[in-house]
């Protein structure tokens, strides 16, 4: 938003390109889509993926630099690239994940090419011509596709960012031209690397680079696990709060059956705990067999649950507590969920396991018999609590009478 704000402030001197993360799939997966609707509604979500959509996929300053989000595209003659990408109906493409290519003409199939090309591809100076991306999407290129581009549109320089760099930039230079990898975000994931940015000028004539960095000091990786400490003790204190309010609230007895402990636990956090980690944590012994205890006494649940939680690492075991691995959950359910409606169809599935096993060949999934297993009240669609005691169960330990009934 701030950015935005720049942009309608100074519309002359602020440019702004998409990136591989301005897509409408990508910021539902990873958090952005939730922000949103925490700050404000679904309508204004909408409204900035439209933006997003609508943003420039490359700049050229002046004479001087083409500028890219990710790289340079496999496909196209290097002199007709502008023309090429001013072409491009931008505006359709909110979201460049799961597409059918079956449903596209052909002219559509190399329109999406070029767009993840650009957004999506990674200089390779060891290698000459083009390679499949790592990524699964856009390609690898060599320092003679960068000469063959710069000079046939004239340019004496690249600069494109997608990669972290430990230096805040990395610089390629080569045949007269010289292409530029510039990361702005310093301490990225707490990897301590510098930020960049370049400064383009002229002096006497002649065309000047330079780059400016920094990095925060050494002791931000202590104060950002300060941080975490504290949110995830927060956290933790919370999760407490909201199940002594639901067990206040249910008028049970003392002594809960499995169904009535999760039946608290999904009205608290959303989401069940294996039974066997509910009687350790109720008894803090591990030994028992949860196939024989039928019922745990959940005030003793309530009263261990925090310091079973902290002497466990903090939030590592599953259940109601695995936040990372609900932030995953999350990821995967959007990655479904096409329409966003907060479950997840049949034909969805199938089409986001069509789009995996093309992109996974070596290993192939049966959608269906997947999502008989997952869509557990057969309701004939897959809920986020579905899909993660679907999760739970695939990690408990099968029993050798189970291996004997399975096939």
């Amino acid at each position: 938003m701030v950015l935005l704000a720049c942009k309608v402030s100074k519309p002359d001197s602020v440019f702004l390109n998409r990136g591989n993360h301005e897509d409408r799939l990508l910021c539902t997966a990873y958090g952005f889509h939730t922000e949103v609707l925490a700050k404000a509604n679904k309508a204004v979500f909408n409204s900035v993926c439209r933006v997003f959509a609508l943003l420039p996929l490359m700049t050229v300053v002046e004479k001087v630099a083409l500028v890219i989000h990710g790289g340079l595209p496999s496909i196209g003659d290097p002199a007709n690239l502008i023309q090429d990408v001013e072409k491009l109906p931008r505006a359709d493409w909110e979201t460049m994940q799961r597409v059918e290519l079956e449903n596209l003409s052909p002219m559509e199939r190399e329109q999406l090419k070029l767009m993840k090309d650009l957004l999506w591809s990674d200089p390779e100076p060891e290698m000459l011509g083009i390679a499949p991306s790592p990524r699964g999407a856009g390609c690898l290129f060599g320092n003679d596709v960068v000469y063959d581009y710069l000079t046939a549109l004239e340019l004496p320089h690249l600069v494109r960012s997608h990669q972290c760099v430990l230096k805040g930039f990395d610089t390629t230079a080569f045949g007269g031209v010289e292409h530029h990898t510039v990361f702005s975000a310093s301490n990225y994931c707490g990897s301590q690397n510098f930020g960049a940015v370049l400064v383009l000028g002229t002096e006497e004539g002649e065309i000047q680079r330079s780059f400016e960095t920094w990095v925060p000091p050494q002791e931000s990786n202590v104060m950002i696990e300060q941080k975490t400490a504290t949110v995830i003790t927060d956290t933790i204190h919370k999760i407490k709060l909201a199940l002594e309010f639901e067990f206040s609230e249910s008028s049970l007895p003392s002594q809960l059956t499995m169904e009535q402990c999760n039946l608290i636990l999904e009205k608290a956090v959303g989401i069940p705990m294996p039974w066997k980690t509910v009687l350790e944590i109720a008894t803090r012994d591990d030994s028992l067999d949860p196939e024989k205890v039928m019922t745990v006494d959940f005030q003793a649940f309530l009263t261990n649950y925090e310091e079973f939680v902290r002497s466990r690492g903090q939030l590592s075991f599953e259940g109601a507590h695995m936040y990372k691995q609900l932030k995953l959950m999350q990821a995967m359910f959007a990655y479904f969920d096409h329409d966003n409606d907060g479950f997840i169809s049949r034909s969805e599935w199938n089409l986001g396991i069509e789009i995996l096993n093309k992109e996974l060949p070596d290993q192939q999934f049966d959608g269906e018999r997947f999502f008989d297993i997952l869509d557990l009240d057969k309701s004939g669609r897959i809920s986020i609590n579905e899909m993660c005691e679907g999760w739970r169960i695939s990690r408990l330990k099968v029993s050798p009478r189970i291996h004997e009934v399975l096939p």
